[in-house]
């Protein structure tokens, strides 16, 4: 199972109060990140880890873990002329 199936696993409803801003996770680029009431409750290089951080931090609350993107800022030098 690949990480897309991870966090078809891990992955809760999407509450109103827990909506992430995809700005404030820039920091977590390119990593698994466990959200509890819309707050960084755990990171990790997967989603098993992103939920055991929460889970240590946050015991009793289900995270909802999402899989942050890294974005690609293209280079200016590499656009043709």
């Amino acid at each position: 199972m690949g990480e897309g199936g991870l966090a078809s696993l891990y992955q809760g409803p999407m509450k109103k109060d827990s909506n992430p801003q995809w700005s404030n996770l820039a920091p977590y680029a390119g990593r698994w990140v466990a959200l509890v009431r819309g707050r960084v409750a755990g990171v990790g290089w997967t989603a098993g880890e992103a939920r055991r951080a929460a889970k240590r931090s946050r015991s009793k609350e289900e995270p909802q873990v999402i899989f942050v993107p890294a974005v690609e800022v293209p280079d200016d030098d590499a656009s043709p002329a």
